[in-house]
């Protein structure tokens, strides 16, 4: 039986609620939920409303983490562990954001050493000879964006990664 505040109204205004947040962009289920207490909605109305919403396809995490992966790669400032990092962020399973990243990078054709050499563009640190301190701060910025040290090594050359920079 509902409890008072279950009433097929109150579950109608999170409904509403949710399919206002989905309108804007797609979402996880955790963020949907968290907005949903926040608003001060009973966990009976959050979870029906999130049943109902998930039963009409509009909420699908698998999907979200999928299409939020694929469009965080083409923008080409991240690498697959910082995409990972933000699909976990959003309230997705460790495995299912590296299943999400690993499916993206397919069906994106994601190229880690172009999408490295995109951000170095961007902050004027491609296309010349770097002083080892540049190196080293190029080799920490795209550590920081999520890519290998293998991609930042084939990019910047092992000499990136030593904080002092080669030695003479």
């Amino acid at each position: 039986m509902d409890s008072e505040d279950s009433t097929p109204e109150e579950v109608r205004r999170a409904t509403d609620a949710c399919l206002r947040l989905l309108s804007a962009r797609a979402r996880s289920r955790h963020e949907l939920l968290t907005v949903l207490e926040r608003k001060g909605f009973s966990e009976p109305v959050r979870e029906k409303a999130l049943a109902q919403v998930e039963g009409w396809g509009y909420l699908d995490d698998e999907r979200f983490a999928r299409e939020r992966a694929a469009v965080l790669l083409q923008r080409g400032k991240y690498g697959p562990r910082a995409v990972q990092q933000r699909l976990e962020a959003h309230g997705l399973s460790r495995e299912a954001a590296s299943e999400a990243v690993a499916t993206a990078s397919g069906e994106v054709e994601f190229d880690a050493e172009a999408a490295a050499r995109q951000v170095l563009e961007r902050r004027g640190l491609l296309g010349r000879k770097l002083e080892p301190k540049e190196a080293a701060r190029a080799g920490r910025l795209l550590f920081s964006r999520g890519f290998s040290s293998d991609v930042i090594q084939r990019v910047l050359g092992d000499a990136a990664l030593e904080p002092s920079g080669p030695e003479d």
